[in-house]
């Protein structure tokens, strides 16, 4: 008799299973990594390690060609500088838009533009008194100055109004604009990052390891199965082949022995049985 096999260890079937199946994604992978290179750049891929399950580790290392690698430094430097200049915006102060803050900005805009042609009027009108006999320090001179003078800051707070939008958005755009430039400069620095064809990507189909143990665990099992049968087949073919020959020499017996005890007890010939020849009764 042949024994069956024993089924198969999950735990071992399964683990066999993972090591293929690792096997298949590193390949997998590997074929995959196709080094590129062109006017802009190269990308290389290489193994860099091994993580705690002993599969690889790779990186993909992208290095620019040396007109870009210029550029992106160039780039960098300035956007550091900028930065390190806390200028407008990057300084992280919010922005005062309402008239009392602009109200510095503007009153010194309108001095430059003012101020000669205030000058003029004032020398004008001191001369003017002076025509009329009204001397400083009187009380006609006083007044007459300061009538002058209200008029002077009303014009200067009417030209501060009217210009209030202008010099809002004026102050607007010198706050935003390191902002600006800074974008810019990022931009360019992104420009410089090549780009790489889409590559063919392989896939290698992975072995069905515990499929193939179950397989070979069914076909031992069923050829056990079909040794043990016909073995067993054969042994009762012996069984029952002595049992005929043993039935059929006990009858030839007793035939012989009622014929030599008959009721006649007389010799009626012979028989042959075991090679010799008796006499046979009746």
């Amino acid at each position: 008799m042949k024994d069956s096999p024993a089924p198969p260890d999950p735990y071992a079937t399964a683990q066999a299973q993972t090591q293929s199946n690792i096997a298949t994604a590193g390949a997998n992978q590997r074929v995959n990594m196709v080094n590129q290179s062109n006017p802009y750049g190269s990308l290389t891929y290489s193994q860099t390690g091994t993580n705690s399950d002993g599969t690889p580790q790779f990186s993909a290392n992208t290095t620019l060609s040396a007109p870009f690698q210029g550029i992106l430094d160039k780039s960098t430097g300035a956007a550091n500088a900028l930065l390190a200049s806390g200028a407008g915006a990057l300084g992280g102060k919010g922005l005062d838009l309402s008239y009392n803050g602009t109200a510095a900005a503007l009153d010194k805009l309108n001095r430059a533009r003012l101020d000669p042609q205030w000058a003029q009027n004032t020398d004008l009108q001191e001369s003017k008194l002076a025509a009329q006999g009204i001397t400083p320090g009187t009380p006609a001179y006083d007044n007459a100055m300061r009538v002058f003078n209200q008029g002077k800051n009303d014009a200067y707070n009417s030209a501060n109004l009217a210009d209030y939008q202008t010099a809002a958005q004026a102050a607007l755009n010198e706050y935003n604009a390191p902002v600006s430039a800074l974008g810019s400069i990022l931009g360019i620095a992104k420009g410089t990052n090549p780009t790489f064809a889409s590559t063919p990507t392989t896939n290698i189909p992975g072995t069905n390891i515990s499929g193939l143990i179950e397989q070979n665990y069914q076909q031992q099992s069923q050829n056990a199965n079909a040794y043990n049968g016909q073995i067993a087949g054969l042994a009762g073919s012996l069984l029952g082949a002595g049992a005929n020959f043993a039935t059929g020499g006990m009858s030839g017996a007793a035939g012989g022995m009622g014929g030599l005890f008959g009721k006649g007890g007389g010799v009626a010939g012979t028989m042959n049985y075991g090679g010799q020849s008796w006499p046979a009764y009746s």
